[in-house]
């Protein structure tokens, strides 16, 4: 013996009613689970986001990390390269300040006056060793720097005397020069001792 109950307006039995109750409960408690599930995917998902964000930041790093350590290899790499390339342009240095000394003898002995015949031919094999020992050094890449009425240059020139300048002189010209200076390529490796006019 089923019981009528009245609900919106129908008659309905009590077994339709706990059955639309229990449906009810039902979808609420699918829907409850339906939130969880989402809030779970969320914070999963937020998880994951932080993780990826994490891992791209750390990735981000240790690219910038190689990028520098790749310059630093290649500036490692132009400046050994630069250092090779001095040492052999610049290989005769420590020769050619020996041997200036030398040709400054040499130079010395070709001022000397001569008149005898012994003295002439003399003289004339220092000027042939003179032009040789000048043609080598050329050869290295060493050559006088000219100095004599040239205008005063302090990175190749030293001021050992001023005199005041002469009629149609300059000032800050070089006019008298006691020791040659020499240069190996681009390098000065002796400046000139040198008078100059103020």
């Amino acid at each position: 013996m089923t019981k009528n109950v009245k609900k919106r307006g129908f008659d309905v039995t009590q077994e339709q009613q706990e059955h639309e109750t229990f449906v009810e409960n039902d979808k609420e408690h699918v829907q409850d689970t339906q939130e969880t599930l989402e809030h779970a995917e969320e914070q999963e998902k937020t998880e994951q986001e932080l993780e990826i964000e994490r891992l791209s930041a750390e990735n981000d790093a240790l690219a910038d990390k190689a990028l520098r350590a790749q310059a630093e290899l290649q500036n490692i790499q132009k400046r050994q390269a630069k250092e090779r390339q001095d040492l052999l342009k610049y290989r005769s240095q420590s020769l050619a300040n020996t041997l200036l000394p030398v040709l400054d003898s040499l130079e010395q002995a070709l001022t000397v006056e001569v008149s005898d015949e012994q003295g002439i031919a003399l003289k004339k094999g220092i000027e042939m060793a003179y032009t040789n020992f000048v043609s080598a050094l050329a050869s290295e890449g060493i050559e006088k720097i000219e100095s004599l009425n040239q205008p005063f240059d302090p990175t190749v020139h030293q001021a050992i005397q001023q005199i005041p300048a002469q009629d149609g002189q300059e000032a800050d010209y070089v006019v008298q020069v006691f020791q040659d200076g020499y240069k190996l390529h681009d390098r000065v490796i002796r400046p000139a001792m040198v008078v100059i006019s103020q």
